[in-house]
């Protein structure tokens, strides 16, 4: 049959893809698992280190606005975790109970599973759209989706559609519904002619090796934050407990260590790296 040998190589390639795609999604997911465990570590030290620093009393205002720098950031990340999980499950009651807009709006958690949503929406930023999803319907539905993954609308800070559509690629080729597009393996290849079928195929295998670098630079990232928080945990661990001996000493006043340059530079080494640390919880992966 003329062609047929174009259209077999064409569907292996696609096919090919898919696997590979589908790999390095899975591998972002653990990896998103392992950082969102990390960063519950990083949580603890901040706030052993933050309790410590505030135990100092007769502080300079100058002091007093870094801890409430450092508070801010420790909040804004805690409270994006509470977000999330009430997103995640408003999705996955509209998944079970919905049809259409209302399915395809809550396909990205069901296709995850609670704890994994949870960690891969931390991981690349996500919040919520300010907008049931599952009262839109059509392009207003897809483009809600997307914004949800990544980052919530434009007007609330969030990524919108453009940083969701990158992280659609996690799933894109397994066949994740959004909007009523699916994608269905070489089910997409049964009608046409065989030459007509190979340009398809290998159209649909370019768009997915192109996703497929955006995964591996994510993976890069990933890793990236992830050694950043062991060696922030470290740290603050380390520099905290050795403070909090000194300044125990000192009755936690700063009027009797003002003096002591050393000791003052210390301090202000743990105030810098507990604000560092602080700021890595909120970092998302393909963030400006």
């Amino acid at each position: 049959m003329l062609n047929s040998g174009l259209k077999k190589d064409a569907i292996s390639k696609y096919e090919n893809a898919v696997r590979d795609h589908g790999e390095l999604s899975r591998e972002i997911v653990g990896k998103s698992e392992e950082l969102f465990n990390e960063r519950k570590k990083l949580k603890d030290e901040i706030v052993n280190t933050w309790n410590t620093l505030n135990k100092i009393k007769n502080t300079p205002v100058e002091f007093d606005a870094q801890l409430d720098e450092i508070h801010f950031k420790f909040n804004r990340y805690d409270e994006f975790v509470k977000e999330i999980k009430k997103e995640i499950q408003k999705n996955l009651k509209t998944s079970a109970g919905g049809a259409g807009a209302g399915l395809a709006a809550g396909a990205g958690v069901a296709f995850f599973g609670p704890s994994a949503a949870m960690a891969v929406a931390t991981t690349f930023g996500t919040a919520s759209t300010g907008t049931a999803i599952s009262t839109l319907s059509g392009a207003a539905a897809t483009k809600a989706a997307l914004a949800w993954l990544g980052g919530g609308a434009l007007t609330a800070g969030g990524g919108g559609m453009a940083a969701g559509s990158a992280l659609l690629t996690l799933a894109g080729p397994i066949g994740w519904t959004i909007g009523g597009a699916t994608i269905l393996g070489t089910g997409l290849f049964q009608r046409g002619k065989n030459k007509k079928i190979a340009t398809e195929a290998l159209a649909k295998t370019a768009e997915i090796k192109a996703d497929i670098k955006i995964l591996e630079g994510s993976i890069l990232e990933i890793e990236e934050v992830f050694s950043l928080t062991k060696e922030h945990i470290k740290g603050l661990n380390v520099m905290t407990r050795e403070l909090h001996t000194i300044l125990d000493l000192l009755n936690y006043d700063f009027e009797r260590i003002e003096d002591d340059n050393e000791l003052i530079h210390k301090l202000g080494s743990l105030v810098n790296n507990a604000n560092s640390a602080a700021e890595l919880l909120n970092r998302s992966i393909g963030g400006e």
